[in-house]
């Protein structure tokens, strides 16, 4: 055991110390929380305050598309296409739409030129404005009220709940569940690769020869595994922490304490857009509202304490697979024709994510989260959405079960491979070494 220990302690300090793993704590927080901070700062001014020329040779939509557009601001002008189109480029304008003569049944002709490519925002938001405001007219031609349209209009909203009465909503649980889902997945494939590595790197150097004379092949592998898991578990301890700092400073710095609120915004930037718009950016606001009220009813205690466990769980089990493709090849390209087939099952699950949070309580996602190999992954994409105790408890005791027989087969393999240089591996091969008399 102390042995195991002394092993443990050098992989972790020799981990922590390297300049890898600072950098990478250090960076990989402002990386995530780029990520979150960073489209709500990309998309607060885009497109804001951009003008579009307008030749509207029909006279049918003269000063009627402004109030279609909160972000884009029109200029209509009264000169032929040709000379508006020479001037574009110094006027320094977003671009010039063109609007034959046409007839509200017939919008043929239309035409948006600019120096450069338009954007797709720009023309997404050109064609609503348009769209809109021939709505309008086609309604204040037919003799219908536009209220009166709205009004039969019927906004139906189902509030989500469970038999206790608590909030809860699919939304949130299926954002919480993927996230957990690509930590583990991440974190298997970057703690693993990283003991294979290692595994190939002391072979190549001849220094696991002097390692073994002092402990058991076994014993090395299982202090590997754990102290790498150890460096896993701190650096995402630190990432976790430090992203939810550097994001809630950058909100801080961003809105203060005496921020308006989101449909206090979305009210102030829509003041000149007509009703129905309104209401649908509203409506948005209100679903998003619900989204993050609805995370206070997921089990997060129980989430957690379930990602901590899939977390190592499904580290530990991967790792020892990863440990003895490492000790059955020389070099790292050897490695890859059992890389592949070791990594499937997290693969596989993956693809299956939007299946599982489409039917958490399906067979798929059930037998899915009881095999070893894709529990780690499947289960946490169900937790969220809420799973009985017996099958959180039957999981985890499997998933112990299947780490110790598959460290058990991949300590067989590794006591043979570790000592076996320059000669090529194939799976034949490694079935003999399981049961090898060393």
């Amino acid at each position: 055991m102390n042995k195991i220990l002394l092993i443990i302690k050098r992989e972790y300090l020799v981990r922590i110390r390297k300049k890898s793993f600072l950098i990478m704590t250090a960076v990989a927080p402002l990386l995530f929380a780029g990520l979150i901070v960073g489209p709500v700062l990309l998309n607060r001014n885009i497109n804001k305050g951009k003008t579009v020329e307008v030749v509207d040779a029909s006279g049918l939509y003269k000063n009627k598309l402004d109030k279609y557009s909160s972000d884009l601001k029109f200029i209509y002008l009264n000169e032929p296409l040709e000379s508006a189109k020479k001037k574009l480029p110094k006027s320094k304008n977003e671009a010039l739409l063109y609007i034959p003569k046409v007839k509200l049944d017939n919008l043929n002709g239309l035409k948006l030129f600019a120096e450069k490519k338009v954007s797709v925002e720009v023309e997404r938001k050109v064609q609503k404005a348009i769209r809109q405001a021939t709505e309008d007219m086609k309604l204040l031609k037919s003799g219908i009220d536009k209220k009166v349209l709205s009004g039969i209009k019927t906004k139906v909203s189902i509030a989500s709940q469970n038999l206790k009465g608590e909030e809860n909503s699919g939304g949130a649980a299926m954002i919480i569940g993927y996230v957990s889902g690509f930590l583990i997945y991440f974190a298997i494939f970057l703690y693993g690769v990283q003991i294979m590595r290692g595994v190939i790197e002391e072979k190549v150097n001849r220094i696991i020869e002097v390692m073994i004379s002092s402990v058991k092949p076994f014993q090395m592998m299982l202090g590997k595994i754990i102290g790498v898991a150890l460096i896993g578990l701190t650096q995402f301890l630190l990432w976790i922490g430090l992203t939810i700092a550097i994001t809630f400073a950058v909100g801080k710095f961003m809105g203060g304490s005496s921020a308006p609120s989101s449909k206090e915004i979305v009210a102030s930037r829509m003041q000149n857009v007509d009703a129905e718009t309104k209401a649908q950016a509203m409506q948005q606001i209100e679903e998003g509202n619900k989204i993050f009220k609805a995370i206070n009813s997921i089990p997060i205690a129980t989430t957690i304490v379930s990602f901590l466990f899939y977390f190592l769980g499904g580290y530990l089990l991967y790792s020892a697979m990863f440990a003895a493709a490492g000790s059955a090849a020389d070099t790292e390209t050897d490695t890859q024709q059992f890389v592949f087939p070791v990594s499937m099952p997290l693969i596989f699950t993956m693809v299956a994510a939007s299946a599982i949070v489409r039917d958490p309580n399906g067979p798929l996602a059930f037998w899915m989260s009881m095999i070893p190999f894709t529990s780690p992954i499947a289960m946490m994409l169900r937790i969220p959405f809420g799973v009985a105790t017996w099958e959180i408890v039957l999981s985890m005791v499997l998933l112990v079960g299947g780490f110790i027989a598959i460290t058990w087969l991949a300590g067989r393999i590794y006591r043979v491979g570790v000592l076996m240089y320059g000669k090529k591996v194939n799976f034949k091969e490694i079935g003999k070494w399981i049961f090898y008399k060393v």
